[in-house]
């Protein structure tokens, strides 16, 4: 375990860009397919515009959803861990309310979607977050579910969509939120030490 001091504001756990890079390539493809077509076939101005206009969305939906994919899933501000499980959403929760990280798996059949252990085509690795269930305020919230789920009390992050997941990494975790709790503490005890002089007068 470490002693170092640590600070407000690190990046726990990072995002994925990965996806979003095959989606820019595909969309990439079908560009230049439709723009050699335009090129070669002395298409009509209403296509070349249909062109255009496909390559444009498809640039600006392509460049949010890069910006939402490489966004931190977990970062430690103040004393909460703000939590990302969705494009247009964080939550922010209490360092008190979580207990441990661990490693954890997910059955994912061909298509990519979860399915039963029984029919799984594949595993991926998902990253676990246990909340204490003295804090059943936090025990559910709504997520995009192919980044992760948040239920019962366990946040899930799922493996493809953040950087690459293992029981280190998960280790690694807990002793940073140990570290932080302890930090936390700290300072909340040199907080009440200093109200306490100043209210017996003592000091400058």
């Amino acid at each position: 375990m470490t002693n170092e001091r640590r600070q407000s504001g690190e990046i726990w756990l990072r995002g994925n860009l990965r996806p979003v890079a095959w989606l820019a390539a595909l969309a990439a493809v079908i560009a230049a397919v439709l723009g050699v077509t335009v090129a070669v076939a002395a298409a009509s101005l209403s296509y070349s515009l249909l062109v255009a206009t496909f390559s444009g969305i498809a640039g600006a939906v392509i460049g949010t959803l890069a910006y939402a994919a490489a966004r931190p899933r977990l970062e430690w501000v103040d004393n909460c861990l703000r939590v990302r499980l969705s494009p247009t959403t964080v939550e922010d929760v209490p360092l008190e309310a979580v207990e441990c990280f661990f490693q954890g798996s997910n059955p994912i059949a061909r298509s990519g979607e979860p399915t039963c252990g029984d029919h799984a085509a594949f595993r991926v690795n998902t990253l676990v977050m246990r909340l204490a269930e003295r804090f059943a305020d936090y025990a559910k919230r709504p997520t995009f579910t192919p980044w992760g789920t948040w239920d019962d009390g366990y946040v899930v992050f799922d493996g493809r969509w953040c950087e690459p997941l293992s029981a280190d990494l998960a280790k690694q975790l807990s002793r940073r939120l140990i570290d932080a709790k302890r930090s936390l503490s700290e300072e909340q005890v040199s907080k009440g030490v200093s109200s306490a002089d100043q209210s017996a007068g003592v000091g400058p």
